[in-house]
């Protein structure tokens, strides 16, 4: 045996490594129950190796006690990193809570196919499960199953966006709305008066009003009472087809010539490409989220500033919040729990590109 030092080992993952169940190994921890004395030294000596420390809420382990927790999402291959975020969060939850029962089900599918996310909820639903953390992009085709799930006594957490008519546990994100304010913040602490501004938005988020809808609501709003005056260029929809968005994305910029970028949901990487190729100058490069194709762009200032929403905390708070809740009758004190925002710059790129 030998620790990596990368990981806590949890107590389930110590009970395996020794081939000892859960009972037994909470017993001896506890000096409870009955056991042999070569397994307890056994114990004692991985204990040593791996410089545990139990974690205080492993009372559950004797009863070998399991919370499940179905977390249903979906994936899109184009914003991969954003998945793989959530996901960090959910297995950090799962290694901070493993040892007290929690059980983490995950389901995902195509964000194309709600028809698939419904179908997912019912057979969850048919195999017992009682609590849902839930992330869906297509809600007018989810929200009856969602519906059906609360009003059946189901603990349901919306992820990332609250859908509207909808009354679930609570929902768990950032305040897009203000998103869309602090763009306009940083507009105006980057830009001068006069400048020419180029919003550029993705055909694949078109229909997305409750995220990017909200954030350009959210920056509309913040325009209107602007110290500094700004010619707003029609905003840029370009192709859901990556191929075709890159080369959209160059004829605009190229075209126009704007003075300032703002990327809402679009290809930050590919317009930071094309003002580097074509001289950094006075152009203003802002958009949304980090992602490590984008970070270089940051480090070196072609990008001036990010909006970041911190994913993995947002995934991992919606697990505890879900758990507390099941394991201690925890009640949410919020109905909506909105995360930090962050703004990275390249002098704090460092930091957060490594959460």
């Amino acid at each position: 045996m030998a620790n990596n030092g990368k990981k806590r080992m949890t107590l389930n993952q110590l009970a395996k490594e020794l081939q000892v169940s859960r009972t037994t190994l909470y017993n001896i921890l506890h000096e409870k129950g009955a056991y042999s004395e070569e397994t307890k030294k056994r114990v004692y000596k991985a204990l040593e190796i791996y410089n545990f420390r139990m974690n205080n809420h492993a009372r559950n382990l004797a009863m070998n006690q399991e919370y499940k927790i179905a977390f249903v999402g979906f994936y899109s291959t184009r914003f991969g990193y954003f998945f793989d975020e959530i996901q960090a969060g959910i297995e950090r939850a799962v290694e901070a809570y493993e040892d007290d029962g929690l059980h983490i089900i995950t389901r995902y599918s195509d964000r194309e196919d709600p028809g698939q996310q419904v179908q997912d909820l019912v057979e969850l639903e048919e195999k017992g499960i009682e609590n849902y953390i839930i992330f869906c992009y297509h809600y007018e085709s989810v929200s009856p199953q969602i519906e059906h799930l609360i009003n059946t006594g189901k603990n349901v957490i919306l992820f990332s966006r609250r859908i509207p008519g909808l009354h679930p546990f609570c929902s768990v994100g950032c305040n897009d709305y203000l998103s869309g304010k602090l763009m306009m913040e940083l507009l105006e602490k980057f830009a001068r008066s006069g400048d020419r501004v180029q919003l550029l938005i993705s055909e694949h988020n078109h229909r997305d009003k409750l995220v990017v809808g909200e954030r350009l609501k959210g920056f509309y709003d913040a325009l209107k009472n602007s110290r500094k005056n700004f010619e707003l260029l029609e905003p840029a929809w370009t192709s859901p087809v990556p191929e075709v968005e890159k080369n959209e994305i160059r004829n605009v910029l190229e075209e126009r010539k704007p003075d300032v970028i703002l990327d809402f949901v679009c290809n930050l990487q590919e317009a930071a490409e094309c003002v580097k190729e074509n001289g950094k100058g006075d152009t203003v490069l802002l958009g949304y989220d980090i992602y490590p194709e984008v970070v270089p762009y940051i480090k070196d200032s072609t990008i001036d500033a990010v909006i970041y929403q911190d994913l993995p905390s947002q995934s991992f708070k919606a697990v505890e919040l879900m758990f507390e809740y099941i394991c201690y009758r925890k009640k949410a004190g919020e109905e909506d729990y909105y995360l930090p925002l962050n703004v990275v710059f390249a002098t704090n790129c460092e930091y957060f590109e490594n959460l």
